[in-house]
This record gives C-alpha cells, structure tokens and sequence, in this order.
C-alpha cells in the first residue's frame, strides 16, 4: 500500500512503481469512483479506435517492389505523354 498526499487543487501523484506495473503513461484516461468510503481509481479498458494509416501501416513493407517503377508503369500505361504539361 502506497500513502499518497493531495494537493490544495486535489491533485495527487500515482507512485512510480505504481505507474510502471500498469504501463500508464502521462495522458491515459483513468476512472475514479466512491465505494464504501474508498477511492477507486482504475485503468479505462476502453481501447482508442486506430486511423487507417495506422492500421495499414507496414502492411506491404515485406513485398519486394519499387513504387517509382510502379509509377512509371501507371504512367506508361495510362497513353499520356509523359513529357506534356
């Protein structure tokens, strides 16, 4: 048990040892709640909704192509002079 003091704005700071084994970082959403006279603060299970570049991210990375002949192809292939403006 860790024995904490709160701030005059009601701040208080999870111990170190604390925050490691619950791998919380500065800006994880936290729940807190009164039961029995306690203080209940846990964890938010809730997990943050990737972006598709982050989903998607890497997904190719194992394939041996080089994106500018790719490009060229696309280009070659589309009957557009490629030397017009």
């Amino acid at each position: 048990m860790y024995t904490v003091k709160m701030s005059s704005r009601g701040q208080i700071v999870i111990p170190a040892e604390v925050r490691n084994n619950l791998n919380l970082k500065e800006g994880d959403i936290l729940s807190c709640y009164v039961e029995e006279g306690k203080i209940i603060i846990k964890t938010k299970s809730a997990k943050i909704k990737k972006g598709i570049v982050d989903e998607t991210f890497g997904l190719l990375s194992d394939l041996d192509y080089d994106m500018k002949d790719y490009v060229e192809q696309l280009r070659r292939d589309s009957g557009r002079r490629l030397d017009a403006q």
